[in-house]
């Protein structure tokens, strides 16, 4: 039988350049939201978060959909 993953949630992170370090490396600030519609396209994800960019204190460095499931023996 082949395996089958069910989606059970969805994060989105995003990872903000703050600063360097003395080595010259950058810092990164994570954070983290919760319960983002599990059928969102990447592209409408892509769009909202650089929206919200434009108001943050720091870039976007990154942005992390993070999609939570679970396989099972089908």
């Amino acid at each position: 039988m082949a395996a089958k993953s069910t989606k059970l949630s969805c994060t989105l992170s995003i990872v903000e350049k703050t600063g360097l370090n003395k080595q010259g490396k950058d810092i990164l600030k994570k954070f983290t939201l919760g319960k983002i519609a599990m059928d969102a396209a990447d592209q409408d994800v892509y769009d909202v978060v650089k929206a919200v960019g434009d108001i943050l204190a720091y870039p976007v460095n990154e942005i992390q959909k993070v999609d939570n499931s679970v396989i099972t023996n089908a």
